[in-house]
């Protein structure tokens, strides 16, 4: 149960990543003449409220994968921790590459640093 808890460092990571990257997409924007205050709002909105079911599947699936991959047996836990970024990362570098939608890119790359943070932590406190 302790593995599954360190899905918070996903979570915060990603979250923190792709509010950042949707701010200075708001700033950016040359149709709109916004400061940083009046771009929080919407950056907040794009990841918390339109992102909703993606937080929703997102966590599910860390801790399906968990329980299946991690929980019994931790033996090579590098590979198992980066075959858990692959699994959910693939579809969203799809979508990315193919919408053009680089605020997915941003997800995955955040995903996979906090992978490795994570394998960290589970080495230290568990």
């Amino acid at each position: 149960m302790k593995i599954i808890k360190t899905n918070w460092i996903n979570a915060t990571g990603v979250f923190i990543a792709v509010f950042l990257y949707a701010i200075i997409l708001n700033l950016h924007d040359v149709n709109a003449s916004t400061n940083l205050f009046q771009s929080i709002l919407p950056a907040l909105i794009l990841v918390g409220l339109f992102g909703f079911v993606f937080w929703m599947f997102f966590i599910a699936l860390l801790v399906i994968l968990d329980l299946l991959l991690l929980v019994k047996n931790r033996n090579n836990l590098i590979g198992k921790i980066l075959l858990e970024w692959l699994l959910i990362g693939s579809p969203f570098i799809y979508w990315g590459i193919k919408y053009k939608e680089w605020i997915f890119i941003i997800a995955v790359i955040a995903f996979l640093i906090t992978q490795m943070m994570r394998i960290k932590i589970i080495n230290r406190d568990i």
